[in-house]
């Protein structure tokens, strides 16, 4: 009997041990296209969290201007995941350290006890990458935030003009979205935001009335002069319409396929806030009205593509429901635990599938390829790219995020056919290798701003 029970709990601790190799873990596959057993649990769902750089230490200073480079060390998109993830950055991880990036870095230097330069040296990556519980995160800053900045946010961002977060903060999409709906305005209003100059009081003669005058050239009209009505500044003229004391025409014309004009532009805008379109260009094309539909479904609304009054008038109104994701064509999800990119594609209400898998090589644990979600670059040049950096070639390169791209096995010379050797292990600088034939699919049929998830 206590050989028995000896035995059992002998098998009990082998068979814990295998866990991980008996198929529990979930994939990314699973994860991601709706393939999860009712009551799993995948630890890949949700947010990913910011890693260190595996050369903690050897961080190089980074300051505004500077990019990530070519297939190597994705240092400023890991830097700003984890300012994202201790909320003092409210953009996407671009890899590139912009003015945003700056501000951020500034408050939190000045929040955890360091010098505030805005340049991330060193010191400061190495206590961004502490432990949490050591790390001030972000704090509302009055002298960063404002009521007045909040409102107009809210309307502009309401009517479709402002495509952004509403924080408080005055940024430039802020001050973007302030001039377009001043100048759009002015187009049906010209005396908007304008001051007429006085006109000038005549002075008698003191000789009399029919003395012998000065000479008497043309004066120019009373004509208004343009103060502020096409500048970034937050005016009366504007805050009239904000709160409310100046009615806004909602709807002025229906949005069609093929449209362009600032009435698209309004209608991209407000789905881009929604949560449906990655970008707004003026150009009403397949995307726009792909996630103009994805909007109707999700409001009740009959599915047309076209934004007529009844779905402007729901699109343009705070009873508007998101949407959970931008609408592309297809979705992919770079999964470096098991080296391999899978393929989702759009049903019109989510991402399902894969439709494609295809085995990759992802960065060496030196040189890991972040984790995150990211809107790709798309198209990184032409059939060939040469990393300068290296002194090789690869064809159909696409940019995921900064200097990490998908692309084919590397060649010294650009002829012949890259070959797939070494994929489905941790091999690169930190880009995706691929296929041949899966470089060039993902090259040809995912446009720029394509979600791509990269998990573990």
């Amino acid at each position: 009997m206590r050989v028995r029970r000896v035995f059992c709990v002998l098998m009990l601790v082998v068979l814990l041990m295998t866990v991980p190799q008996c198929g529990w873990a979930i994939s990314g596959q699973e994860a991601l296209f709706g393939n999860m057993e009712a009551g799993q649990e995948s630890a890949a769902q949700g947010e990913p969290q910011a890693e260190a750089p595996a050369a903690a230490g050897q961080y190089p200073t980074l300051q505004l201007g500077d990019r990530d480079g070519e297939d190597s060390m994705a240092y400023i998109v890991f830097m700003q995941n984890r300012l994202i993830e201790l909320g003092y950055l409210r953009d996407a991880a671009d890899g590139v350290f912009g003015q945003n990036t700056e501000t951020a870095v500034r408050a939190f230097q000045r929040n955890n006890n360091l010098e505030d330069t805005g340049i991330a040296d060193a010191a400061t990556q190495q206590l961004l990458f502490s432990d949490l519980s050591t790390l001030v995160p972000a704090s509302e800053d009055s002298t960063m935030f404002g009521g007045e900045v909040t409102r107009v946010q809210s309307v502009l961002g309401l009517w479709g003009f402002y495509g952004g977060k509403v924080d408080g903060v005055s940024g430039s999409g802020t001050e973007a979205a302030i001039i377009q709906f001043k100048a759009y305005i002015h187009d049906f209003d010209p005396m908007f935001g304008v001051t007429p100059t006085p006109s000038p009081t005549p002075e008698l003669n003191s000789e009399g009335m029919f003395a012998e005058m000065d000479m008497v050239f043309d004066l120019p009209l009373n004509v208004p002069v343009d103060n502020s009505a096409t500048d970034a500044t937050i005016t009366p003229a504007l805050m009239e319409f904000v709160d409310g004391d100046r009615d806004f025409q909602i709807y002025r014309t229906t949005v069609k396929k093929g449209d362009t004009g600032n009435e698209v532009l309004r209608v991209q805008t407000r789905l881009h806030q929604l949560n449906y379109l990655y970008a707004a260009d003026g150009a009403f094309g397949a995307l726009s009205e792909m996630a103009l539909k994805y909007f109707q479904r999700k409001n009740g609304l009959q599915e047309t593509g076209i934004a007529d009054e009844q779905t402007q008038r729901v699109l343009f109104s705070t009873k508007a429901l998101e949407g959970e994701e931008y609408v592309f064509p297809y979705k992919l999800v770079v999964d470096v635990g098991d080296q391999r990119v899978y393929v989702g594609k759009w049903t019109g209400s989510t991402y399902e599938g894969p439709i494609h898998t295809y085995k990759c090589a992802t960065g060496k644990k030196d040189t890991p390829t972040p984790l995150g979600t990211y809107q790709a670059g798309g198209k990184a040049g032409g059939e060939w790219y040469y990393f300068k950096q290296f002194h090789c070639y690869a064809k159909w390169a696409y940019q995921i995020v900064g200097g990490v791209l998908f692309h084919s096995n590397t060649v010294s010379q650009p002829k012949g056919k890259p070959g797939d050797g070494g994929l489905g292990h941790r091999a690169s600088h930190g880009c995706v290798r691929l296929p041949l034939e899966a470089a060039k699919w993902i090259y040809d049929n995912c446009p720029s701003g394509t979600t791509v998830v990269v998990q573990e």
